[in-house]
């Protein structure tokens, strides 16, 4: 009975320390949540910026470059920005310019969050300075060389935003690739050898199909070989419509928009909205 006893006075002692520590934490976050808010209004006030509260997020910002018939930015675009991060002090942290402009992607790219509220906040053409508290950046675990807790300065400019097409388009004319079709639906077919067979598939073949499914910087996610009977759904939109196109022995790049492929969602290893390129060759139809 006395353990009993002991044990349940544990409990609620423990029970009540951490509801203690855990008041602490939050009334810790929320004083430095007020003073970082302070120090971002007095820098404004100090340099006579006007700043705009972004929501509830604690950033403050000044748009020194407007465009509001721009285009809205969201994740399903990539960002081609110019900007420079800062200390409040103004020790510069890390910048790019145009000449090397970074190509921005929401899934792919690493970034603190205070970053990307900055990006989704700016039209194509526009250009502004973002206060990031140090709870949006860095906060207690910053890289080599920042100090904890410290508020950044973000002046970012969003230079452009390329859909996928525009993304896919770029890839091609890079490479110098010479697209055989351009379907309706976006797959862009591009054949790369002659077959020695002249028999084009049909409905209900049975194919095999050696494969290297890459991302559009050439890596590669995924790569084998397996069957597919023409005209099914038992493969993303793209990759069964370019299929379609070949016959036995012939080879092909097939480049195409998320729409036929793993769409707004994604899954485990492709991020959503992202272009997705095979390299395949059909090597058997129907068992020969």
């Amino acid at each position: 009975m006395f353990y009993l006893k002991r044990l349940a006075v544990l409990l609620i002692s423990g029970i009540l320390l951490s509801s203690c520590l855990g008041k602490f934490v939050e009334n810790d976050l929320d004083q430095l949540t007020k003073d970082e808010e302070v120090k971002i209004l007095e820098y404004g006030q100090t340099n006579n910026l006007t700043l705009t509260k972004l929501g509830t997020s604690g950033i403050y910002y000044n748009l020194s470059k407007s465009n509001p018939t721009g285009l809205e930015a969201s994740a399903a675009y990539d960002f081609l920005i110019v900007y420079t991060i800062k200390t409040l002090e103004g020790s510069v942290i890390d910048s790019r310019t145009l000449a090397d402009s970074l190509q921005f992607n929401f899934y792919t790219t690493s970034v603190f969050d205070g970053f990307k509220y900055a990006l989704l906040t700016l039209k194509e053409g526009e250009k502004g300075k973002f206060l990031i508290p140090s709870y949006q950046a860095y906060y207690d675990n910053p890289p080599v060389g920042i100090n904890k807790y410290q508020i950044l300065i973000a002046e970012i400019e969003l230079v452009d935003l390329l859909s996928e097409d525009e993304r896919i388009d770029n890839y091609i004319r890079k490479k110098g690739l010479n697209v055989t079709e351009k379907t309706a639906s976006g797959l862009r077919f591009i054949r790369t050898n002659e077959p020695t067979a002249n028999d084009t598939l049909v409905i209900g073949d049975n194919v095999t199909v050696k494969y290297n499914g890459m991302f559009l910087n050439e890596k590669s996610f995924d790569s084998g070989s397996f069957g597919i009977v023409i005209g099914s759904s038992s493969a993303i939109g793209g990759f069964s419509e370019g299929i379609a196109k070949l016959r036995k022995g012939e080879k092909a790049k097939l480049i195409f928009p998320s729409s036929i492929g793993y769409g707004s969602n994604g899954n485990s290893s492709i991020p959503p909205y992202t272009p997705l390129m095979f390299d395949v060759e059909i090597v058997t139809v129907n068992g020969l």
